[in-house]
């Protein structure tokens, strides 16, 4: 038997969510507001009649209202998850990630909040996570990107794609961006590019201090021991951008009107 208590509770927090009054939840289920009083105050449950429709009405799961889905963890509603996604409209599979990832905001951010705070960067920025099979970077619940590695290996050829209907950066950027990026482990931001090897790759040549210099005063290259580094952040920051121009740069994925602004202006 469900715990009267620990049904009641729920039953006050998803209400409350819908914005909704006793009164009005009970007009949805034929019970009066001082039924769904006796039930949010543990006095007394649900008949069995009624669960169904009250989970309905709360945009819940019967095992939900009743705490049966502590028994064998979320993990087993992804079989019915994915079946319902497979209906869904493009417009609505976005608006349930979204959803999601509203919830991981609210639930990590108030544990996380002395840590963040604490932390040297800023209460607020962009989560990156970087790893063998790809990147992650999630902001506030409001923008959420996961891409794989081949994807990401694709943007050490995009800064010299002349297909592209704009130019993001100076052309003379863009061959040392291709020499970084097919040099560099995969997000080892500790190891070192050397010099040398960095200015035979991009064919600078007279141009090479200059554009070097630039890419170091808008903490996009570091100078480092043993050569030049590109930070993680950055590079993850890079990479997805490239990932972004390959997606809008192919027919019909965008209007050719799309136009970016110089960095540099």
């Amino acid at each position: 038997m469900a715990n009267v208590t620990g049904m009641g509770k729920r039953i006050v927090v998803l209400r409350h969510r819908r914005g909704m009054t006793q009164e009005q939840l009970g007009q949805q289920l034929n019970v009066s507001g001082q039924a769904v009083s006796k039930w949010e105050n543990g006095d007394s449950l649900p008949d069995t009649t009624l669960l169904v429709n009250l989970a309905l009405a709360l945009e819940c799961t019967t095992d939900f209202l009743l705490g049966a889905d502590k028994i064998g963890g979320i993990n087993r509603y992804l079989p019915s998850l994915e079946s319902e996604m497979r209906e869904l409209e493009p417009s609505r599979k976005i608006d349930l990630a979204f959803k999601l990832f509203h919830l991981i905001d609210d639930m990590s951010l108030e544990p996380n909040k002395t840590t963040l705070e604490n932390d040297s960067t800023e209460l607020g920025l962009p989560f990156v996570h970087a790893g063998p099979d790809g990147a992650t970077v999630w902001w506030r619940g409001k923008f959420f990107c996961n891409v794989s590695i081949e994807a990401l290996r694709e943007t050490e050829t995009i800064w010299k794609d002349q297909s592209l209907p704009f130019d993001l950066f100076p052309e003379e950027w863009d061959s040392l961006f291709t020499a970084l990026f097919t040099q560099k482990h995969y997000f080892a931001s500790d190891i070192a590019i050397s010099e040398s090897s960095l200015k035979n790759d991009s064919a600078l040549d007279a141009d090479f201090d200059l554009t070097v210099n630039k890419l170091i005063d808008l903490g996009l290259l570091e100078r480092g021991k043993g050569g030049f580094k590109v930070g993680i952040k950055v590079e993850v920051l890079l990479r997805l951008l490239g990932v972004l121009l390959i997606t809008i740069g192919k027919p019909g994925i965008t209007s050719q009107m799309c136009t970016f602004k110089n960095i540099e202006e």
